[in-house]
């Protein structure tokens, strides 16, 4: 790992928000940090991840890793009953990795999915360097933040720390995070679990 800095972006006072970047790649992470936990949106390896306040030690995290593009696609790993090592099985587009979380995954057909309400009422813009972030809404009304990902949209309610992620209009995954659910609609992920915390 190289050099990493860690900007704070004071914006939104309800909650702390952090733009992290190793300077050895190209993009780094957008922390934004609630009252249960935090959720961290990656630019460099395309995935949301969020991570619970968790008591007693050890790290839980939920990975929703994206099917973005080619280099995305992930490996999954079964166990060779003879040899006990980890062989390399198939290829997943999208994947889940549940470690010690316990989320209910939940996969609704095409038909069941949702189109994103336009958020017509008053906001605050933060711009954010670099670029390809652009810029940060937060509707507060509703308490919506509001994150511009590559061609596609995250949502965040900072009050009950959901996160919706569209792509064309549509509400593709949902996340409640203190339901410990995750709805993702016409996909049908592939799910990765580690019972041991770290």
């Amino acid at each position: 790992m190289g050099y990493v800095s860690i900007k704070k972006i004071k914006f939104i006072p309800e909650i702390k928000i952090e733009y992290s970047k190793d300077h050895q790649y190209k993009r780094g992470s957008l922390e934004i940090f609630l009252k249960n936990g935090f959720w961290s949106i990656c630019y460099e390896h395309k995935d949301f991840t969020y991570f619970p306040r968790g008591i007693g030690g050890g790290i839980r995290s939920l990975h929703i890793l994206l099917d973005i593009s080619p280099e995305s696609l992930r490996v999954i790993y079964e166990k060779d009953e003879k040899t006990g090592e980890y062989v390399e099985e198939r290829i997943a587009d999208w994947l889940i990795r549940d470690e010690g979380c316990e989320f209910k995954i939940i996969a609704h057909p095409i038909d069941e999915i949702e189109n994103a309400k336009e958020l017509l009422e008053p906001k605050l813009i933060k711009r954010v360097f670099p670029s390809y972030i652009k810029q940060l809404e937060f509707y507060r009304n509703s308490k919506i933040l509001k994150i511009l990902f590559f061609k596609d949209e995250v949502r965040i309610n900072i009050e009950n720390e959901n996160l919706e992620y569209i792509r064309e209009n549509k509400k593709l995954i949902k996340v409640f995070p203190l339901n410990k659910e995750i709805h993702f609609y016409g996909i049908k992920p592939e799910t990765y679990k580690v019972d041991r915390i770290y």
